[in-house]
């Protein structure tokens, strides 16, 4: 079996990661949908072209912002693959600014995870996304446990960063147990899709 160069692999883990993020965006924001009246009456459908152009870039807005600490974390194990040193956590969270002072630990108890399970498939040999995961995790069951820690990991960021997001945004609690469904609903796809 070839296997990949470093940023082949990174590629690829990037990939899928994207990939994840659109489909939960799909799964977490709502489509709108017009009214059949409206189709009847061109100056509302305006309106309603409107609304979904602001749904685009809604999904396209939330993709990249899921994104944004998984890069990091991503780049971040490349760098320890390619130096044999430990994660850099540290330096990453450096970059971060806005979290409130009680989500800390949990923030980098999650992206420590992200970063590991990064390394985890980063160093292992293989020609795609699934064969890398295979090989890293030999088994179903071991890729299926570092599923349900990294979903108790980002649980109990989303949980630690609620009390500050809900003075902000009232319907943020609605949203954060939409992505925790999406998020495990995913994963188990993506299981079984490796493991099939």
């Amino acid at each position: 079996m070839n296997t990949l160069s470093l940023e082949e692999k990174k590629n690829l883990v990037l990939d899928n990661e994207e990939a994840l993020a659109r489909q939960m965006a799909l799964r977490v924001l709502d489509k709108p949908s017009p009214p059949i009246w409206m189709i009847f009456i061109p100056v509302f459908f305006v309106f309603f072209a409107q609304k979904m152009n602001q749904y685009k870039k809604g999904l396209k807005d939330f993709a990249e912002h899921y994104m944004i600490s998984r890069r990091w974390a991503l780049d971040a194990a490349g760098d320890a693959v390619a130096s044999g040193e430990e994660i850099a956590i540290d330096e990453i969270l450096t970059r971060v600014k806005d979290i409130p002072e009680a989500a800390w630990p949990a923030y980098r108890q999650w992206l420590q995870l992200q970063a590991e399970h990064y390394r985890q498939l980063l160093a292992a040999p293989g020609n795609s996304y699934p064969a890398l995961v295979r090989a890293g995790y030999r088994n179903k069951a071991n890729y299926l446990l570092l599923c349900d820690r990294l979903g108790k990991a980002e649980d109990a960021l989303n949980q630690a960063l609620l009390p500050d997001m809900e003075r902000q945004h009232q319907d943020v609690r609605q949203i954060i147990e939409a992505m925790a469904q999406a998020s495990m609903h995913l994963r188990r796809q993506d299981i079984e899709s490796v493991f099939s």
